[in-house]
Formats: C-alpha cells, structure tokens, sequence
C-alpha cells in the first residue's frame, strides 16, 4: 500500500513538471508581466493562457477575464493574487482538472492565524481530488528539460541536479549561479509553506527521478520528521543528498517561522537525524554549491591523500594547512615521482616535494602539463588541487606584449585532464581572487567548460572534497 501511495505521488509531481499547458493568474504590467516573460522566455512550447481582467493582451498573447473562460484543460496553474482569493483560484482550478497549482502568493501560515485559516482552505479545495498545491508563498517549479522556469534569465540546458529548497529565494540563487560554475538541473522545487506537497514528496520524486544523479536541499523546518527521515534514508541509498538546514540558531528558527511558518527543531536533531540517513550537512548556499560541484565533476575517491600545486610558497604553506585542517593529508611523493619532475622543475627557488611550488617554473609552457600528469600518476596521492594565480600569466603577457597566456593555460587545462581521464582523480581548480577580473572570468569559464570544478579558496574547495570522501566512505562500509 504504501509503495503504490508512493508511486502515485511519484506519477503526480511528473505530471506536473512536464506539463503541457498552464495558465497565470494575476500577471500584470505594473509588475513587468514577470511570470509571463519568464515562462514565455524560457521557450516553454505548451499552451499559455495569462488571466487578468484588466489586461486584453501582452507578448502576444490574449488574456482571460477568469480561469474557467480557458478553452479546454489546464495542467498547471500559477497564482499570484492576494491570499484572501487564491482558495477561490484553487477550487477553479480543480474545475480545470489542473494537476498542479503553484501558489507564489504569501501572506498565509507564515504571516498569522488568520493566513494559517487562509491555507487549511486551499488544503480543503483539492483534498480528495487529483490537483496538487505547491506552496503557498514559494516560486514552484524550474526545469530545463520542459522549459519551464521561474526566472526568464536562467539556463535551461539541462543536467544532473536536483535542488529542493523551501526558499524562493535560495531557489532562484541556487539556479542562477549555476550558469556560472557549470551546475546544469534536471528540477528545481520551491516549495514554501508546504500546505500540500512537502520536502518528502519532491526528495521522494527526485530519489527515483533517473535525470538527477546529485539531489541538494534547503530546509527550514517541516511538518512530518518520521516521513522525511524516511524519506532521506531512501534517497541516500540511491544517489549523494547534500542538505543545508536553516534556522540553527534560535534566532534564526524565529526566522524561519516567520518566513514559511515552519517548525524548525534543535540544531542537536538535525545533527542527529543527517548522522542517522546517511545525508552530507552543510552549513551555507556555498558549501552546498561547492560540494554538489564535487560530486558532479569528480569520479568517487575514499582517499585523503591531496597532491598540492601553487606557485607560491606562501601557497604551498597556507594550503597545506587547510587541507589538513579540514582532516586531509598531505604525503610525501614517491621517489620516482620526484626524479620525473626534476625533468620539468627548475632548480632554484622551487619546491618538488608536496606541496609543488613550482615558482618561476609556473609559466613555462609544456611544465604544467607534464607536472600535473606525472603527480596524478604518483599512487600516494589520491586528488589534486591546483592552485591558478591568475595575475602571474597575465603580467607575462604584458611584459611581452605577446599572447602567452592562452598558452599557458592551455597547458594547465591538459594536465588537469591527463590526470583526471588517465588516472581518474580527482581534480580542483582554486581560483583566488584577482584585479585581473577579465581574465579571472576566461580562466574560470575555460576550466568549467573542460567539466573541472572551480572554488574560490583552498578552504571552502578542501571542505566540499572532505564531505564527498566521508560519503563514499559510509557508502563502502
């Protein structure tokens, strides 16, 4: 029995991602018609019926003085009108035999008892019929393979990772900044109050969706632990879960409960409750987008062992450090290894021990690639993390007044794939800061689209491998 409830919940949240027709009720000029170019600009090919009585027309399309004036069947419905009407939108749209309606409207549970009477009436709209609500006070859905977004500036090439957020606005940040590091999503769910479906159904969903292979979430609080705890047990088995709780403190589940009406619960059983699943903690929007990077651009490691390239000593030192702050180690070279880069490394001023500081040696063309190539060969080290200082190639360049840069780092490019497709390590660019800001944007965009993880520091990139190895661990044993 509950296999098949599952499956119907399954079969429901499909339906409604890949609907083929949708309308939006209450877009309007005075709000820049924000939903209508969102899912208009996202290329969604499927009937859209915009509902306003005092619009006739916007973007090319006709709108409706009433859901119910919609010629035929709607499979989703989006709302954004004022609390006080949506339970009437609602019940129109179980007329419609709309499978799904996202409420983005607020001012329910999370603002006070009489919002909170507001939500039990959507929830009694659609009880025993076969229309589901997400939210209220959520942005709904976003996903790529069915153009369907919540934001008309986000990509919608498709790719591995779920994200569930109870946040909007953590939702939108989570898909926006994936553009820029290479994250691509199968679905994004903002899912707000919850009134309805909750963070289990769409953890259920994702943990059998076969286009995820990573799931991320934010939560603040929820309404059903036993059925989440479930929930996470069962998706953990399946594919990583890296989940960011909001409201630790108790300031911030103060927060939380004004801001989705949530009951937060102590930081100690939270801790407990992700022990005892099997899920990666995090502790911020960072963490969580550096360590699903991790498991999507790098093969499984239980290895500690980091192999370490700067061309600093500084570096080499301060890095050293982190890593083994974080409960990373950072072991010797084997000899041979050490005998093949004397091939490539200068002698003076370099460091061929691990960590490399490879100085002067950095910018040579034809070392790093060679460099990088032999350590990932060497069997103590188990990934590398290289450290590209964008400002060195660029002041050559300009001291030349010749293009030597593209060669430079091109040569890095190749070595961190001689590593990671020969060996199959491992790899993480570190790409600190910069006054060279166009050429910091080249280099990230030139290492992500060779599919390599970037991370601004050595901390946050040590901490994100760290949590990927104590996965893979608990998995092995």
């Amino acid at each position: 029995m509950q296999m098949e409830k599952h499956s119907e919940i399954f079969n429901e949240i499909d339906e409604i991602v890949h609907s083929k027709s949708l309308a939006l009720i209450g877009d309007s000029p005075n709000g820049g018609l924000y939903w209508l170019k969102s899912i208009v600009e996202s290329g969604f090919e499927g009937a859209i019926y915009p509902v306003n009585p005092g619009v006739e027309s916007a973007l090319g399309l006709k709108f409706y003085k009433s859901l119910l004036e919609v010629p035929g069947d709607v499979d989703l419905v989006i709302v954004r009108v004022p609390a006080a009407v949506v339970a009437e939108v609602v019940k129109e749209s179980v007329m419609k035999n709309a499978k799904g309606v996202v409420v983005f409207s607020s001012g329910f549970s999370e603002n006070n008892e009489e919002g909170a009477e507001l939500e039990k009436k959507l929830v009694q709209a659609v009880s025993g019929t076969r229309t589901r609500i997400i939210g209220p006070n959520c942005m709904g859905i976003y996903c790529p393979e069915s153009k369907l977004s919540f934001r008309p500036d986000i990509s919608m090439d498709p790719g591995p990772v779920g994200f569930i957020s109870q946040s909007g606005g953590h939702a939108i940040h989570f898909a926006i900044v994936g553009k820029t590091i290479g994250l691509r999503y199968s679905k994004v769910f903002s899912y707000g109050n919850a009134c309805d479906l909750d963070s289990s159904d769409f953890l259920g969903y994702l943990a059998e969706d076969e286009k995820t292979k990573v799931i991320g979430m934010y939560i603040e609080g929820i309404k059903n632990g036993e059925r989440l705890i479930c929930a996470l047990k069962k998706a953990t088995e399946k594919k990583p879960v890296i989940v960011w709780k909001g409201g630790r403190s108790e300031a911030g589940a103060r927060a939380a409960a004004s801001h989705t009406g949530s009951l937060s619960g102590s930081a100690k059983i939270w801790d407990s409750v992700f022990k005892q699943t099997g899920v990666v903690a995090v502790k911020g929007l960072d963490e969580l987008l550096d360590t699903i990077s991790v498991f999507v651009f790098c093969p499984p490691t239980t290895s500690e062992n980091m192999g370490l390239v700067s061309i600093s000593g500084g570096s080499s030192v301060s890095n050293t450090d982190f890593c083994i702050e974080e409960g990373l180690s950072v072991p010797e070279l084997s000899y041979e290894t050490k005998e093949r880069l004397n091939d490539f490394v200068q002698k003076m001023g370099t460091s061929i021990k691990n960590p490399l500081d490879l100085a002067g040696s950095y910018n040579y063309p034809g070392v790093l690639e060679n460099v990088l190539g032999i350590l990932g060969e060497d069997q103590n080290i188990g990934s590398v993390m290289f450290e590209v200082q964008v400002h060195y190639p660029s002041l050559i360049e300009k001291l030349l007044e010749a293009p030597v840069s593209n060669i430079i780092y091109g040569g890095m490019v190749e070595g961190c794939k001689k590593i990671r497709d020969k060996s199959n390590k491992p790899v993480l660019i570190i790409l600190p800061r910069t006054s060279y800001e166009e050429a910091f944007i080249a280099v990230r965009n030139l290492f992500v689209s060779a599919g390599f993880p970037v991370f601004p520091n050595i901390a946050s990139a040590a901490k994100a491998l760290h949590n990927a190895i104590k996965y893979f661990k608990r998995k092995r044993e």
